[in-house]
């Protein structure tokens, strides 16, 4: 039984517990984790972590659940045949509670058609999804450092009292801070064994007391992040502050360097630096530079640095966020508290609050410490909600029926109409990821709580709830969405060609999409050429506001089962590529083979001819005070631009104009698209070559050939 327990402590924890409870199993199965999990910890090592070379094949996933990996479970069974047998009957008890799996067998029929778990016509076809992710969220570490795990217990004794017959609750809290003691307890042990006297001498105050230097801060941060399954760091110049005067310039950077090398190795998620508190006041310390710094001198594609500025932000921090987007690694991205700040603000949330945000997963807002926002609660391509119109509720590619019946092409004697039955498909379909989410979420809930998330997000001790079941102050949703600038040069086409002029009607238009525009070289020329959104062009413009104010206008009307109002994005997160391929021809002149569709909030790539300034123009018209779920707006910039400082100087004038404007956010591609094709014929000689996604950064050479050719068809900005 011991070695059983060794081999899989998770699982057998979990299906061992003395109390039938889903969120104490999983303490004891976090416990049980701590303990037998391998430390790396030697007489050089610099930050003691977690060995995962050779990882459970059961654990607790913070986005995912309770999670399996079966290509472990088989190499386990051939490293350990003499526990081949206990093996598998761990194996078939877990297996079912594998919560992924039961929210996709959640779906019904019609649902797994949406979200391409269906393909149709042997086609992927993903027209929304909802709910398959259990979610991001920026855990306290400031909160953490200042008490440790006995002050955070102090908390625990106080909610409790507050909150009496909750026992099993506080309980599986206490627990889950157990499994960090003992973390704390054998990384003690291992660095005395092996003569590790600074590691020794940090693990005998931390994790259970608050940290007395930098080094310690960065010690226990990393291993509890670590631990916790390694998420986003969230505001890590501002949590770090109390710590960033106990060093100097020279041991700061020699920690973030090492902090580097394991965000690198564990692909870590979103780290936010700067922004403004409540007052106005522009928060920045040394590690807000120091972490650019790092970031230019190892150029890697993570972690997802985002930046925050407003009016107030000090031109030296511009500086540096130009100097490192001069890197081409396409961090940091750029985001704007003028705007997310209100926008925030207008969903309830306080403006002490509301200035505390940071980033989350890829780009998505999140409140440091306090919040469960639904990232990532789902996401709906618009430009497949007017296939859907167009067809009658019909897939355009498969025929498949799978939004409503809103009208034949014959029958919308007006644009106004049309528009209107485009609104309906579209309501429709959120409704359905909608629907989709709260399925997810409730069984997350239900079967997959987070006992150690609840001990760092304010308010699940004090309400006595679970994170992911209402506990946090802030139990927002987030539905995100692709494809706007599509849906906006369609529905300009149409209106043009079909209503104001009347030189096709509709069915002669859904019929050359049928067709894929083959015989109907006029038509595609007139559609395809017609006025483009980000270009600066009014009546395209105002059709772009009525589509966004619409659908996040609609979310508004929406809450979550947390308790929460729904809000909405656009973060493509490379997604694009994969709708496009899913959505079919489409009257601004998109073919079916084409898996392009606008991966931001700006311009279908290859649109914007009239330069960066109507661009920006156009889209800072947009109402992103709506977009409480990020509002990417992606760019490309030629290296030559860069490499100068009247270049880069250029660049901060437009950003800053932007925003002035009422932009969001800014997210930085640089590189040369002659480079960008060449990766695509010689990726063997292009490996290092980063781009901005949508999002995040990755390598070029690691993303599909529809993401490799959306990125290349980016307009290129020289200014």
């Amino acid at each position: 039984m011991k070695k059983i327990y060794e081999t899989e402590p998770f699982a057998c924890a979990y299906l061992n517990s003395e109390i039938d409870d889903a969120e104490y199993r999983i303490a004891c199965g976090m416990r049980e984790t701590a303990r037998f999990i391998p430390l790396e910890i030697e007489k050089n090592t610099f930050f003691a972590g977690i060995d995962r070379t050779e990882p459970f094949a059961f654990y607790y996933k913070f986005g995912r659940g309770i999670f399996e990996e079966s290509e472990v479970f088989e190499q386990k069974i051939k490293k350990f045949p003499y526990l081949a047998e206990e093996l598998k009957e761990l194996y078939e008890a877990i297996h079912p509670l594998n919560t992924v799996n039961m929210v996709n067998d959640s779906f019904t029929e019609h649902e797994k058609k949406l979200c391409a778990q269906i393909p149709l016509d042997g086609k992927d076809i993903k027209t929304c999804w909802g709910g398959t992710w259990g979610g991001h969220s920026n855990p306290d570490y400031r909160m953490l450092l200042r008490l440790g795990t006995n002050g955070l217990r102090e908390r625990i004794a106080v909610g409790r009292k507050m909150n009496c017959g909750n026992d099993i609750f506080y309980d599986s809290l206490s627990i889950a801070l157990d499994a960090l003691d003992i973390l704390g307890e054998r990384a003690f042990e291992q660095a005395k064994k092996c003569g590790n006297e600074r590691l020794a001498r940090a693990f005998s105050v931390i994790p259970k007391n608050s940290p007395r230097d930098f080094f310690e801060a960065c010690q226990m941060f990393k291993i509890v992040f670590e631990f916790d399954g390694i998420d986003s760091p969230g505001r890590f110049d501002y949590f770090m502050d109390d710590y960033c005067k106990t060093a100097s310039h020279d041991e700061r950077m020699e920690c973030l360097r090492e902090l580097w090398q394991f965000f690198k190795a564990t692909r870590t998620w979103n780290l936010c630096l700067g922004g403004s508190d409540e007052k106005g006041n522009y928060f920045t310390n040394p590690l807000t530079y120091e972490v650019l710094e790092v970031a230019r001198e190892y150029k890697y594609d993570t972690p997802n640095i985002t930046l925050r500025v407003s009016n107030n932000t000090p031109e030296d921090v511009w500086k540096s966020a130009a100097q490192t987007l001069a890197t081409g690694i396409g961090m940091p991205a750029i985001y704007n508290d003028e705007c997310v700040c209100p926008a925030l603000e207008e969903l309830g949330i306080k403006p002490v609050d509301s200035h505390n945000y940071c980033m989350n997963g890829c780009n998505q807002i999140d409140i440091f410490g306090k919040s469960h926002m639904g990232l990532e609660d789902g996401e709906v391509c618009l430009a497949k909600c007017l296939d859907l119109t167009l067809h009658n509720g019909k897939c355009g590619l498969s025929g498949e029926m799978l939004g409503i019946e809103t009208g034949d092409a014959e029958s919308f004697e007006s644009y106004e109409e049309f528009f209107a039955a485009y609104k309906k498909q579209v309501e429709y379909i959120t409704d359905c990821a909608l629907k989709m989410s709260e399925k997810a979420q409730r069984i997350y809930a239900e079967f997959a709580p987070n006992p150690l998330r609840s001990n760092l997000i304010i308010g699940c001790v004090e309400s006595g709830l679970d994170y992911k079941n209402g506990g946090p102050v802030y139990n927002h949703g987030q539905i995100l969405t692709e494809g706007i600038a599509d849906t906006v040069d369609s529905l300009a086409a149409v209106k043009h060609f079909v209503y104001d002029t009347g030189k096709y009607t509709l069915r002669r238009v859904v019929d050359a999409l049928d067709r894929n525009f083959v015989g109907y070289d006029e038509l595609f020329s007139d559609l395809s050429r017609y006025k483009k959104f980000g270009n600066d062009i009014p009546e395209v413009d105002e059709i772009c506001t009525a589509v966004i104010e619409h659908f996040y206008g609609y979310l508004r009307t929406k809450r979550t089962f947390r308790g929460g109002i729904y809000g909405g994005g656009c973060s493509t997160f490379g997604r694009a590529a994969h709708y496009g391929g899913g959505t079919g021809a489409l009257p601004n002149g998109k073919k079916k083979e084409s898996d392009l569709l606008a991966d931001s909030i700006g311009a279908v790539p290859g649109c914007d001819t009239n330069g960066p300034t109507a661009l920006l123009n156009s889209v800072a018209k947009e109402p992103q005070h709506l977009a409480v779920s990020g509002n990417v707006m992606q760019l490309k910039f030629t290296k030559d631009l860069f490499k100068q400082e009247k270049g880069q100087a250029g660049f901060i004038a437009l950003a800053k104009t932007y925003f002035k404007k009422g932009g969001q956010q800014l997210s930085v591609s640089v590189v040369s698209t002659d480079e960008l094709r060449d990766a695509q014929i010689h990726p063997e000689l292009h490996g290092d070559l980063i781009v901005r996604v949508g999002g995040y950064s990755d390598y070029f050479v690691r993303l599909s050939k529809g993401l490799q050719n959306n990125i290349i068809a980016r307009t290129e900005i020289a200014l």
